[in-house]
């Protein structure tokens, strides 16, 4: 007893680095790190006078991690109370929730789990119209009579649960723009909101997995994941025209700017930035393809260090050069700026102040201290993660990409125009109506990466170009992994 108790005091106050074995007088069982057993044959222990004792709990709802303050992943216990979806037994927690390992009721109750073939997964539901979706889930038996289901509102944050009044069926139906969808709580754009079902049948009890929805704008990640995605391009009518009306827009020239060009209407295109730049003026898409001192400067070598500021922005207060599209004509022109390691432009990379991974010229800070331009391995999970369908523009409205997570058939979550692009020598646009061109935030040797596409065919968020092209910025915001 002397050996026992000094053996966990040691084990208590100090760091163990070695394999620990209680009970009985040999070695350790070599793939064990503890091992609790008395002297064995052939492994079988001999003589046992104890066991292992969890710890004893009364857990709350398998959701909630009381009586723990958060949810830690691998945390077993035993379990002493029942009801609310709960029976007495071992329990483990997987970080998010608590699921039954052993069940103690007693034998003659025939108590047994629920198994699920299929678990809610992840839906999105579009900004417009009334476009609806379920969750739900299967089970392996095949005759459901006798059962009962009870659907719950999770939230995210605080991990409380909501029973959902007359959501008592195996699947929930997601209403997205009618009173049902405020009867669910689903009214925060770009929110993600959890749901689970606790399902019943005699002595049959089981919970599904966590269900997740998203209501507003934004696009599918990898395993699962989501981004918050600005509802229109920088610069875009974004404030006034929803995402239904952008798809149905049809560009037009906006004669009180005398602009007789269609490519030069911003409702929905918004502007063109070059890479790295803030919103200064330069980016404004109405400016004219006319090479004058008052719209753009033609600078071969780009705006030199002794006109920037320390953060590779252009001085204020140099009015002949601020707020101008920097037109660079030479074939080795990635930037519209000179470095200090000025060599033709042949350089590795921009100093890390001049880039959009400074917040401070980040151009989606306009629309919030939360929003950013996104990066190229975002760009690329949004391309991967998502269906996307081509909308040729003309009388169907404005030529771009509808974005579907979950395939074609599911509602439209973000619309990506064919905005094209300005060119870097001559200032003008081209491809307009057939080429999408949206920045990312990563730099790439002596370019930056963006997301392109062509004429609804060819989508890459591989390719770099010249950062003193003028590309569309498409905003994102926060992320759910």
């Amino acid at each position: 007893m002397i050996f026992l108790a000094l053996t966990l005091w040691m084990l208590s106050a100090a760091s163990v680095n070695a394999q620990v074995r209680i009970g009985g007088t040999t070695n350790p069982d070599p793939s064990a790190i503890l091992d609790l057993n008395p002297d064995s044959i052939s492994g079988i222990a001999q003589n046992a006078t104890g066991g292992l004792l969890l710890p004893r709990v009364n857990l709350v709802d398998p959701m909630m991690p009381d009586p723990f303050t958060k949810h830690a992943k691998g945390l077993t216990v035993y379990n002493l109370t029942g009801g609310n979806g709960l029976n007495e037994g071992v329990y483990c927690n997987n970080g998010v929730e608590w699921f039954p390992v052993i069940s103690c009721e007693s034998m003659n109750t025939g108590t047994e789990p629920i198994i699920f073939l299929r678990q809610p997964g992840f839906l999105w539901l579009g900004v417009d119209g009334s476009l609806t979706d379920t969750l739900g889930f299967e089970l392996a038996t095949v005759d459901k009579s006798g059962f009962t289901y009870q659907w719950y509102k999770r939230d995210p944050v605080t991990l409380l649960s909501t029973a959902i009044e007359g959501a008592t069926s195996d699947t929930i139906f997601i209403n997205d723009y009618d009173s049902n969808r405020a009867s669910y709580g689903i009214i925060d754009e770009g929110k993600v909101y959890q749901f689970y079902c606790v399902v019943v049948n005699g002595s049959q009890y089981g919970i599904s997995g966590t269900g997740r929805v998203v209501y507003g704008t934004g696009a599918r990640l990898a395993n699962g994941g989501w981004i918050k995605v600005a509802n229109a391009n920088l610069g875009a009518e974004q404030d006034d025209l929803s995402l239904a009306e952008q798809i149905a827009y049809q560009p037009d020239a906006d004669s009180s700017d005398e602009v007789e060009d269609k490519g030069y209407d911003p409702t929905v295109y918004g502007d063109w930035y070059q890479w790295g730049r803030k919103a200064d003026g330069h980016e404004n898409r109405k400016i004219l393809a006319v090479n004058t001192v008052n719209t753009y400067l033609n600078s071969p070598n780009g705006v030199g260090t002794d006109s920037l500021y320390t953060d590779g922005q252009i001085q204020s207060d140099l009015s002949d050069i601020y707020g101008k599209f920097i037109q660079r004509g030479v074939s080795t022109s990635d930037d519209w700026r000179q470095y200090p390691e000025q060599n033709e432009n042949f350089i590795t990379a921009p100093a890390n102040e001049w880039t959009w991974g400074n917040p401070a010229n980040d151009p989606c800070k306009l629309l919030g201290s939360t929003w950013r331009v996104p990066t190229s391995i975002e760009w690329s999970q949004i391309v991967s993660n998502n269906t996307w369908v081509w909308q040729e523009g003309g009388a169907n409205g404005t030529s771009g990409y509808l974005l579907k997570p979950g395939g074609a058939n599911k509602p439209t979550v973000l619309f990506l125009p064919a905005a094209g692009g300005r060119n870097r020598g001559t200032g003008m646009h081209y491809n307009i109506g057939s080429y999408g061109r949206y920045w990312s935030s990563t730099p790439a040797s002596t370019g930056s990466y963006y997301l392109g596409f062509n004429f609804g065919e060819s989508i890459t968020s591989t390719a770099t170009s010249s950062r003193a092209n003028g590309y569309s910025v498409r905003c994102v915001s926060e992320r759910f992994n």
